[in-house]
């Protein structure tokens, strides 16, 4: 199939890369400024006399200013092309000044800036940290007896790894050896959800059905990764076809959460959700058609992005709805996310809908990462829709996250109820004719869904069977008319544009940067409604963690159920989301490290 190009992006910051090829030893004195020469200090920003992580902070939240803009003699220093303009290929090259510190590389909880600054510094390789999460997934995803309230649990977050992973990593490594690094996620490990393909590995879909369905090209999405640089170490599990939104259950197990393993995951990219949440990867895709990005990401204490629908191609996907479906990262920070949607976003004639992506992507993501983002802004508080605002531990979480908001800076309006139900336009009718699509297409030229759920029924009758849900349910999903998808369509993008009126109306009466509610019901494997306003209408929103809520008396004494805060905007307003998400993420910092993954001890 045809490929699309990543375009400038990847040139800038190989050049970028290549700009500034030494880099301060491992053990250096980095409180030595004498030790420092000035080609050390060269975009220095902050004024100790070292290029660290904070200089780095500096000037992402800068980039896309220009010579003349507030603010430019501050971060001028660092325009390492000189081009009067703040980019990502800037990024890059301060990136390969880091003055790192003698202390060992930490993977618990590490994020995309820390690798790249132990990369640059020599103190970790690409097949080193791949080793270490591959590692981690053999000892923890597939292993029972991790958590005393559930001695037979395993999280089986994972259906498979990439037998190539570790060459690949080889290959990066000594790519950046010789020219530099590709971008700000050359040599990063990637968990993609099992219904999105990379070539080479069966993408299931979570059905044992599609075992053998193995593509000789990569998906878009994960094309566009490799070029950065990303590596794909595993492919997560999922409920199955993506049916599910509170649970994570298919031919290859049930998926639990790493917060307590008797806990739910959410879904449908529950997989992606627990993997990331445990630290087996940096960076997850998950995708989304009702909530199946957010509602894991909140039950797993992650970030969770469901972009504007069409921001994100999905070409090489498994379907579910045509007008809903998106691809979408799931990290355990919002600055990951912002660099993934970076990777990601942009238009792929495979998929018509993503035509306006390139005109509605900016230079990076990363340059709205501002901690002072909420200081000035107005949110809507949206209440009484998808959520149980009588459950005590739940709604403390809310009040306090209100509380955060304003100190942060924020007027936070309360503005009611959204008022518009699904009216029974909950499911999808093109799920049939998507998979007729994909089947032909990447599978068996000429298969259709109804003849894979004919083999689903006669593994069942065999007594073998292929998937979670019986045969019968499948024919019956398969067996949608064109009629029947017709009028499912009509009445859909009629609810669309009411759901979407809805939402302007509300941002436009009381002035708003964006409306906030909780992203799940509270009720622990309960997914709520909440999260379906962005999938049918289409706009952007991205899920924080706002801590852990007490659980009910009679379940296992965890430390809590995560629940994440929802921010809605208006179409393509990823800018402004990962802005007001970034503030209260640096002001609260609400994530935790689950309890029952923690390090390893080192390898023999």
């Amino acid at each position: 199939m045809r490929r699309t190009t990543i375009g400038t992006v990847v040139t800038a910051l190989t050049a970028a890369a290549l700009v500034f090829g030494t880099v301060v030893p491992a053990h250096a004195d980095t409180d030595s400024v004498s030790y420092l020469a000035p080609a050390y200090q060269r975009g220095e920003l902050t004024g100790d006399a070292k290029v660290d992580r904070d200089d780095l902070s500096v000037l992402m939240s800068a980039v896309g200013r220009k010579v003349g803009d507030p603010g430019w003699d501050a971060v001028a220093p660092a325009d390492a092309d000189q081009d009067g303009v703040i980019t990502v290929a800037d990024v890059a090259a301060l990136s390969k000044r880091f003055v790192y510190d003698d202390d060992p590389f930490d993977l618990q909880e590490t994020d995309v800036v820390a690798i790249q600054k132990a990369m640059t510094a020599g103190v970790l390789t690409s097949q080193e940290l791949t080793a270490q999460y591959l590692r981690r997934i053999a000892a923890y995803d597939r292993t029972t007896g991790l958590d005393p309230f559930e001695p037979d649990a395993a999280l089986a977050s994972i259906i498979a790894t990439n037998p190539t992973a570790m060459a690949e990593a080889a290959a990066l490594d000594a790519e950046r050896a010789a020219t530099g690094p590709r971008s700000i996620l050359h040599g990063i490990p990637i968990i993609a959800k099992d219904n999105i393909n990379l070539a080479g590995l069966a993408t299931t879909a979570g059905c044992g059905c599609l075992a053998d369905n193995v593509t000789s090209t990569d998906a878009d999405a994960i094309e566009r990764l490799k070029a950065m640089g990303a590596i794909v170490i595993a492919k997560a599990n999922l409920s199955e076809f993506a049916q599910h939104t509170t649970v994570s259950d298919s031919a290859y197990g049930s998926t639990r959460n790493p917060f307590g393993l008797a806990l739910p995951p959410g879904g449908s990219s529950g997989g992606t959700g627990a993997s990331i949440s445990a630290n087996l990867g940096v960076v997850g895709l998950g995708t989304d058609t009702g909530g199946s990005i957010r509602v894991p990401a909140s039950t797993n204490g992650l970030v969770g992005l469901r972009p504007t629908t069409g921001l994100v191609s999905r070409e090489g996907v498994i379907p579910l709805d045509e007008y809903r479906d998106t691809i979408g990262p799931m990290t355990r920070n919002v600055s990951d996310a912002a660099l993934a949607l970076d990777a990601l976003a942009g238009t792929d004639p495979a998929d018509p809908m993503t035509a306006p992506a390139d005109a509605h992507k900016p230079v990076s993501y990363a340059q709205a990462l501002d901690p002072e983002a909420l200081r000035g802004a107005r949110v809507g508080y949206l209440s009484g829709f998808g959520w149980d605002e009588k459950q005590p531990g739940s709604l403390a979480l809310v009040t306090e996250a209100r509380a955060d908001l304003e100190t942060a800076g924020a007027t936070v309006v309360d503005i009611g109820e959204y008022g518009i139900g699904l009216d029974g336009v909950h499911g999808s009718r093109s799920f049939a004719h998507d998979m007729d699509m994909y089947l032909d297409t990447f599978y068996k030229p000429g298969y259709t869904f109804l003849d894979l759920a004919q083999k689903i029924i006669d593994a069942e009758k065999a007594g073998t069977p292929l998937s979670s849900f019986p045969g019968e349910t499948v024919r019956e999903w398969a067996s949608t008319t064109a009629a029947e998808r017709e009028k499912f369509t009509a009445d859909f993008l009629v609810l669309q544009r009411s759901m979407r009126d809805r939402v302007d109306q509300l941002m436009a009466e009381n002035d708003l940067d964006a409306i906030v509610y909780p992203s799940t019901s509270g009720t622990v494997g309960t997914a709520g409604s909440n999260n379906i306003i962005s999938a049918f209408t289409g706009y952007p929103a991205i899920t924080v963690p706002m801590g852990l809520a007490p659980l009910p008396p009679e379940a296992p004494a965890y430390a809590g159920f995560p629940e994440g805060l929802e921010f809605l905007a208006g179409p393509y307003a990823e800018e402004k989301l990962f802005g007001l998400a970034y503030a209260f993420e640096q002001r609260t910092h609400h994530r935790q490290e689950p309890p029952l993954f923690p390090d390893l001890p080192p390898a023999p």
